[in-house]
C-alpha cells in the first residue's frame, strides 16, 4: 500500500522512463517534488521494500520498474486516537492509493491518520494511516476501531474476556480499557494494513534505547538543551519529584523558543514528555503539572493512563479578562504519583487565626472548637495566600516567574531533604531556588542559555535554611528567635503567618 507521496513519486518515475527511456537520477526527483535527496532515498527505499522499484545502490539512473500494479483510491476519513480523545470522522478531503491484491470485492474500505502512542509497541506510531475494513463483529486479538459510549473513538487490541471486554492499548505505559457490560461499545472496523509515515515516531522509540543514560545524575545543575533529550538521559527511577511548569501554548516568546504549535501538536509534545518524567520517577515520587485549563483536562486524561492522580490543586492567582470571558481567577496544578500507595506525602496545616487581643480562635468550627487539631486545618487543594510576583523590580526577563513560596510548599510536601527535584521547563529557576533553600538536590532544564546564566547567578546567593521540619512560622519558637537573626534580604520569600506549617511526614 503506498503513501499518496509515494503514489505521486512512483507515477513520475514511469511517465520519465516512458518518456526518456532512462530512469531519473535522485536530484532529478528531489527536485521535482522540492525534496531533500535523503527523503526521496527514503520514499525509493519504501517502494523497493513494497515491490515496486528495483535499484542499483552502486550504479546511477539504475531505477527499475517491476510489474505494474493495479490501485484503487481509499479515502481518509479522519484521525483516530492511539491515546487521546479525538473526534474520528474529521473530513480531510485526503486519499491513499491501495493496491487492489490489498482490497477484497464488495467490502467497504477507510482509513484512519493516526494520532498518539499507545500502539508503538505493534508497530501503530503516531503519523500512520490504518487500511480499515468496515464490520461490527471480530475476533479477539484483532486490531479494531471502537467506538464507546457513543462518543469516545480508540484504536486498540480487542479481547473478549469473561465479564467484560479489554481494550488492550499496545504500550507498557498505558492501562487497559474496561467495557463492562453495561456500558455502549460498538466495533467500527477492523485493522487490515498499515502505511507507515515517514516521519513515524517507531524510529524515535527505538533510538531511546540507543541514548546513553548519565553514569552520575547532574545533580545541582542547570541544564541547556530540549527537555525531551535530557530526560531520555537520565536513569529510570532517580527522580523524586518533578515539577513542570511549560510553555501554555499561548503564542509567548520566551529568548529563543516561540510557543505557538497547533492544538494536536502541543499535545502530542505533552504526552512526549509525560512518558519520560513518569519513566524516570521513583516508586515513591510525584509529578506536579501546572497549566491553564485549556490543557489540563488534556494532560489529566493522558496522565490517567500512566499515573495515579491525586489531586488537582488550584492555585489562586488573578489574571486579565480577555473579551468576552469569566475572570481567569487561578491557575491549575495536577498531582500524580508513580504507585498508587507508598508514595511520600507530607501533611501540611493552616494555623488557626487568633485574636489580637485574647488569643483564642476567631472561628467557632460549629462549637467543636476542641476537637480541632491546635496546630491548624489541613490544607485544601485551593491555595489563595500565595501571589504573584506583581513588582517589575522582583521579576526576572522570563514571562511566566513563579513566586518562591509556591515551589517551596510543593517541595515540602512531596518530599525530603536530600531528594532529587527535576524541573524540564525552569525559566526563571524558581524551582532551583526553592530546592537548594529546602537541603533538597535539583535538576533544573532550559532550552535558552540566557535563563540558564541567570538562575546560576541567583544561585550563588541562597543560603540553605534550617527548618527542623517545619515551614518558616513566627508561632514556632525556635524559628521566631532563628528569624531575629535574619537580615532583611534573607527574610523576603519567609511564610506568612497564614501559611501552612509542615506537620508529619506519613506514607499514603
Amino acid at each position: 500500500m503506498l503513501t499518496k507521496k509515494q503514489k505521486q513519486i512512483f507515477d513520475y518515475i514511469k511517465k520519465f522512463i516512458k518518456e526518456n527511456g532512462y530512469s531519473p537520477s535522485i536530484p532529478e526527483i528531489g527536485k521535482r517534488f522540492k525534496l531533500a535527496n535523503s527523503t526521496i532515498h527514503e520514499h525509493i527505499e519504501n517502494l523497493k521494500e513494497k515491490g515496486y522499484l528495483n535499484k542499483d545502490n552502486y550504479k546511477a539512473r539504475s531505477i527499475n520498474l517491476f510489474e505494474k500494479k493495479e490501485f484503487v483510491s481509499i479515502t481518509i476519513l479522519g484521525m483516530i486516537s492511539a491515546g487521546q480523545q479525538i473526534e474520528m470522522f474529521e473530513q480531510r478531503n485526503e486519499s491513499i492509493a491501495v493496491p487492489k491484491t490489498k482490497i477484497k470485492p464488495n467490502q467497504n474500505y477507510f482509513g484512519l491518520k493516526v494520532v498518539g502512542d499507545s500502539m508503538i509497541e505493534k508497530n501503530i506510531n503516531d503519523g500512520d494511516i490504518v487500511l480499515v475494513k468496515q464490520q461490527n463483529t471480530t475476533n479477539s486479538g484483532e486490531k479494531i476501531i471502537a467506538l464507546i459510549d457513543d462518543n469516545e473513538t480508540t484504536l486498540k487490541t480487542f479481547y473478549k474476556e469473561k465479564n467484560h471486554i479489554r481494550l488492550q492499548p499496545g504500550n507498557k505505559m498505558m492501562k487497559p480499557i474496561i467495557i463492562e457490560r453495561d456500558r455502549n461499545f460498538s466495533i467500527q472496523g477492523v485493522v487490515v494494513d498499515i502505511i507507515k509515515s515517514t516521519k513515524s515516531e517507531d524510529t524515535k522509540f527505538e533510538e531511546k534505547t540507543k541514548i546513553e543514560k548519565y553514569s552520575q545524575l547532574p545533580t545541582n545543575q542547570i541544564i541547556c538543551g530540549d527537555a525531551i533529550d535530557i530526560m531520555r538521559k537520565i536513569p529510570d527511577d532517580s527522580i523524586d519529584m518533578t515539577f513542570a511548569d511549560p510553555p501554555f501554548n499561548l503564542n509567548k516568546k520566551y529568548g529563543n523558543y516561540k510557543d505557538k504549535k497547533a492544538s494536536e501538536e502541543y499535545i502530542k509534545w505533552c504526552n512526549q514528555w509525560f512518558t519520560e518524567i513518569v519513566m524516570i520517577t521513583k516508586s515513591t515520587g510525584s509529578i506536579l503539572v501546572q497549566n491553564i485549563h485549556k490543557w489540563l483536562i488534556y494532560h489529566a486524561n493522558n496522565l490517567n493512563k500512566i499515573a495515579f492522580f491525586k489531586h488537582w490543586i488550584a492555585w489562586d492567582s488573578m489574571s486579565i479578562p480577555l473579551g468576552k470571558t469569566l475572570l481567569p481567577a487561578h491557575y491549575g496544578i495536577l498531582f500524580y504519583t508513580k504507585n498508587q500507595k507508598g508514595f511520600k506525602f507530607h501533611e501540611l496545616r493552616s494555623p488557626h487565626k487568633k485574636c489580637s487581643h485574647c488569643n483564642k480562635m476567631i472561628k467557632d468550627y460549629g462549637g467543636k472548637k476542641e476537637q480541632i487539631n491546635p496546630l491548624g486545618t489541613l490544607l485544601s487543594d485551593v491555595w489563595s495566600d500565595i501571589h504573584r510576583i506583581r513588582h517589575r523590580n522582583r521579576r526576572d526577563e522570563h514571562p511566566c516567574q513563579l513566586p518562591e513560596p509556591l515551589l517551596e510548599r510543593l517541595v515540602l510536601m512531596t518530599t525530603d531533604e536530600k531528594d532529587i527535584v527535576l524541573d524540564p521547563f525552569i525559566g526563571a529557576g524558581t524551582t532551583a531556588l526553592a530546592s537548594k533553600r529546602l537541603g533538597r538536590n535539583f535538576i533544573g532544564i532550559d532550552i535558552d542559555p540566557k535563563y540558564k546564566s541567570i538562575i546560576e547567578n541567583k544561585l550563588k546567593n541562597v543560603n540553605y535554611r534550617i527548618t527542623n521540619g517545619y515551614t518558616y512560622n513566627k508561632q514556632n519558637p525556635k524559628i521566631t528567635k532563628y528569624l531575629r537573626n535574619l537580615t532583611i534580604s534573607e527574610k523576603e520569600g519567609i511564610y506568612p503567618l497564614d501559611n501552612p506549617l509542615l506537620l508529619k511526614s506519613q506514607r499514603s
